[in-house]
């Protein structure tokens, strides 16, 4: 979590810049702006999930995960799809299933697996947060216009597509 509230000034940053060494420090105040409104916007999503059903992020996501797979998901196919590890999701199975939201069931092509299916409390607790999210998701997006959220998302996809390639 981006945790800087008092964001410096860019005179500051050219400052630093030229102290340390940093050529690029359009790119670091943009990076800095970026990182705060998107701290911002995942809190906001998680207080959100909280407020609409007791969520967690992690546990909302594994619940349209399981809404999605009806015949079931491996815990490390969850893992992968919320990007946790597998020690991590099978923490968030324990606690889901012990609220009764997901069940585990033998895995039929191996008996040594299991899968994880949604619970029906799962699907209507899911049914009572889609809601409150959805309508979330449109107060914050009403701020852009259809070209901005055309330009975001395809600047999104590229800073996606450069994360990757620098792993």
């Amino acid at each position: 979590m981006f945790e800087l509230k008092d964001l410096p000034s860019y005179d500051t940053l050219a400052a630093f810049g030229a102290t340390y060494g940093n050529r690029d420090v359009d790119g670091l105040h943009t990076w800095l702006v970026w990182a705060s409104a998107t701290s911002e916007m995942l809190s906001a999503f998680e207080g959100n999930l909280a407020r609409n059903g007791g969520l967690s992020q992690s546990q909302f996501f594994v619940l349209l995960l399981l809404k999605r797979n009806p015949d079931g998901l491996s815990v490390g196919a969850l893992a992968q799809g919320v990007t946790v590890t597998s020690q991590t999701m099978t923490r968030i199975i324990d606690r889901m299933e012990g609220a009764g939201l997901c069940q585990r069931t033998p895995d039929p092509q191996d008996r040594r697996a299991w899968l994880i299916r949604l619970a029906p409390p799962g699907d209507e607790l899911l049914s009572q947060a889609l809601p409150g999210h959805y309508t979330w998701v449109a107060n914050l997006m009403r701020h852009f216009s259809a070209e901005e959220r055309q330009m975001l998302k395809q600047l999104m996809h590229k800073l996606h597509a450069a994360g990757l390639a620098s792993e």
